[in-house]
């Protein structure tokens, strides 16, 4: 959900669980099953969600990261096999993880589904690799999960990076933040300008029944006229409680 002094959509379709095998969504067995988690049934279970998503809404709204498995090509493939115009649809993606788990649906305790790295380095290769699935219908680009510890807030090499890849490819420029200092890092991410102008022109943050913290931060950050885009809204499934979830 987006709350936006812009044009985009008001609702969206994040492609966590539908890009890779494994995720946190509790219930995910009961909908997905165990059985066969192989990419073409994951691709086919992204197709007909999107599917049902273009149905729903004039303008879809699709979010994607390089972390969610083979989200980005999932979502590429689809709109470019159905002729989707990239002015029809609002695709957002994010930068900063990358997918290690080999397409397992479970690891070894401790062993990690997703690396984060948020160096200018590893921004400018995912920013390739985000284009060459992408590409032409990509509209916005986060940080994802920006925190103090990643040190994405202090490197101004990367902001300068961001602020070029606005410019030269014309989409916005956001970040998302989790964490319980959600408040904390988007106030310090407003503060950051390069060649004067405010670095980010939207944040994607956890807010629901269960995280309230960060709602005086989110309205400072619209006041100031950044998107705000709801993350996590149904925690998961949490508000839904297990029954419901199927």
């Amino acid at each position: 959900m987006v709350v936006s002094k812009s044009n985009l959509p008001r609702m969206g379709l994040g492609m966590a669980a539908l890009g890779r095998p494994g995720y946190i969504t509790l219930g995910r067995s009961e909908v997905f099953g165990d059985v066969d988690r192989s990419i073409d049934k994951m691709q086919q279970a992204s197709n007909n969600v999107i599917d049902k998503l273009f149905s729903l809404t004039e303008k879809p709204w699709i979010d994607c990261a390089r972390s969610y498995g083979l989200s980005e090509r999932f979502v590429g493939e689809y709109l470019r096999e159905n002729n989707i115009d990239p002015k029809s649809v609002y695709v957002s993606s994010k930068w900063g993880y990358t997918y290690v788990a080999d397409w397992q649906v479970s690891l070894e305790k401790g062993a990690k589904h997703e690396v984060k790295d948020h160096s200018t380095e590893n921004f400018r290769k995912q920013l390739q690799e985000t284009a060459s699935f992408l590409g032409e219908y990509l509209d916005l680009y986060q940080i994802h999960s920006a925190t103090f510890d990643s040190g994405i807030l202090s490197d101004s090499k990367a902001h300068k990076a961001l602020s070029e890849c606005r410019k030269e490819n014309g989409w916005a420029i956001g970040l998302s933040v989790s964490g319980p200092d959600q408040d904390k890092v988007l106030r310090e991410a407003m503060a950051i300008k390069v060649d004067g102008q405010s670095l980010f022109d939207s944040v994607q943050c956890t807010f629901n029944v269960f995280e309230q913290k960060p709602g005086t931060a989110l309205r400072e950050a619209a006041d100031a006229g950044m998107d705000i885009i709801i993350k996590e809204g149904m925690a998961n499934g949490r508000v839904f409680g297990n029954e419901n979830l199927a």
